[in-house]
C-alpha cells in the first residue's frame, strides 16, 4: 500500500474542517473510500455514492494533477507521497 496525500478543496474543506488528510491506500477507490467512511457525518450526502461508499460522478479527483477519468479510473493505482486532490467543479465570470 502507498501513502499518499489526500488534498481537500472548496466544499470538501468546509464541511471537513482540513485541508489535508493522509492515508494509505493501493488505488483510488479504496483512498476514497477510507475517506467517506471517516468523513460521511461531516460531507452529507449531497455529494456520495452511497451504494458504492464513494463521491458521485460529478466530484473532480486529481491524482498529481491529471483528471482520474484520463487514467484508470477508480482503478488507477497509487504510490508513495501521490497527491490526490478532492474538488468540485468551479466556474463563475
Amino acid at each position: 500500500m502507498a501513502k499518499v496525500q489526500l488534498y481537500l478543496l472548496n466544499i470538501f474543506y468546509l464541511r471537513v474542517k482540513k485541508n489535508l488528510l493522509e492515508y494509505e491506500a493501493k488505488n483510488i477507490k479504496q483512498l476514497i473510500s477510507k475517506f467517506v467512511a471517516e468523513y460521511k457525518a461531516k460531507i452529507g450526502t449531497d455529494f456520495l455514492n452511497t451504494k458504492q461508499n464513494f463521491v458521485n460522478d460529478l466530484i473532480i479527483i486529481l491524482l498529481n494533477g491529471r483528471n482520474i477519468r484520463f487514467l484508470k479510473g477508480k482503478k488507477t493505482k497509487l504510490s508513495d507521497n501521490d497527491k490526490i486532490y478532492l474538488s468540485l467543479p468551479v466556474s463563475g465570470g
